[in-house]
Parts: structure tokens; sequence; C-alpha cells
């Protein structure tokens, strides 16, 4: 999968409209307001360490599936091919034990 368009078709379908951001006075800026922060920053990474997870799965799953549909695209030509010689077989025997 390429790079360049990783997760661009999942993030435009789950995308949110965010709220405006807004700048905290310092003197409002407590021991409350850090430890949210804090706790924030952990929550932001570690859903974008799962995203991030769930999109190697995702390319690791779609990688596997075009190489499974490389190999029955082949199976099913020279099954393709082999249905064809049987028949040419089958008639070649119809017209000689007709002829016979």
């Amino acid at each position: 999968m390429d790079s360049s368009k990783k997760g661009s078709v999942i993030s435009v379908c789950s995308q949110k409209k965010r709220g405006e951001k807004r700048a905290i006075p310092e003197e409002q800026k407590d021991e409350r307001y850090y430890e949210r922060r804090k706790r924030n920053n952990q929550a932001a990474k570690k859903s974008r360490d799962a995203r991030r997870i769930r999109e190697d799965q995702i390319a690791m799953r779609a990688m596997h599936l075009e190489h499974e549909n490389a190999m029955l695209t082949a199976q099913n030509i020279t099954l393709r091919e082999e249905i064809q010689t049987l028949r040419q077989l089958i008639l070649k025997c119809n017209k000689s034990s007709q002829s016979n």
C-alpha cells in the first residue's frame, strides 16, 4: 500500500469537527490543569499508536489478500487452459469414434 495514501480513506470518513482552541491564561494553569494536560497527552499518544497499529494490520492484510488474489488468478488461468485442452481432447475422441 502506498504510504502517501495510507489512512486517507479512514481519516476522511471519521473526522470530527474540533472546537476552537482557547488560550488558558497563566493564572488559571494550576496543578489540576497540568495533570489534565498530562493525561490528555498520554491518551492522544495511545490513540495515535493504536491507529498506527490498526493501519499497519490493514496494510499487511491487504498485502496478503493481493498475494492470495494473484495466486488464485494464476490458478484460474491454469484451470481454464486445462479445460480448453480437455475439450479439444473430447472433440478429437468424438471425431475418431464417429469415423469408426
